[in-house]
C-alpha cells in the first residue's frame, strides 16, 4: 500500500497564490476551485499544458462531478459579477456626487477670492487715503 502523501506521475504540482504553499493533486482535479488547506483562499487547481480535457475526464460519474462543479462555479462567478456590478453602480453615484461638489466648491473659492481681492483693494484705498490724510495734518 502507497502512502497517500506521495506524488504521483499523473499528480498536478503547484503553489497557492496567496500563502506559496506547494500544493499536489490528483490530474482529475485539473480545473477545479479548491480552498487552499494552508491559507483557507479558493484557488483553481491549473490545467496542464500538455493534458487534454478528455484526459482528465476518465468515466461518466467523473463528468457528472466535473459539471456539478463547473455549475456551482458558474452560479458562484454570477453571483459575484452581480455583486461587482452593484458596487459599481454605487461608486459611479458617489463619484458623481462626488464631482458636483467639487465643482460648486470650486465656484465658491472663486467668488471668496474675488471678495478677497475687492477687499485688498479696499484696504489700499483706505492706507492711501490715510497716508494722504497725514500729509495734510502735517502741513502748517
Amino acid at each position: 500500500m502507497s502512502d497517500p502523501n506521495d506524488i504521483r506521475d499523473s499528480d498536478i504540482v503547484f503553489n497557492c497564490p496567496f500563502c506559496e504553499k506547494s500544493l499536489a493533486i490528483d490530474c482529475r482535479g485539473a480545473g477545479l476551485t479548491i480552498a487552499c488547506p494552508d491559507c483557507s483562499n479558493k484557488i483553481a487547481v491549473p490545467i496542464p499544458e500538455n493534458m487534454e480535457v478528455s484526459d482528465i475526464d476518465s468515466s461518466d460519474e467523473d463528468k457528472a462531478v466535473r459539471i456539478i462543479h463547473m455549475r456551482e462555479v458558474i452560479s458562484a462567478s454570477q453571483s459575484k459579477i452581480m455583486e461587482l456590478e452593484s458596487e459599481v453602480k454605487e461608486i459611479t453615484l458617489r463619484r458623481d456626487a462626488l464631482e458636483s461638489t467639487r465643482t460648486e466648491n470650486s465656484i465658491r473659492f472663486e467668488v471668496i477670492q474675488r471678495e478677497v481681492e475687492s477687499i485688498q483693494r479696499s484696504l489700499l484705498r483706505i492706507q492711501e487715503v490715510l497716508a494722504s490724510t497725514g500729509e495734510f495734518s502735517k502741513k502748517p
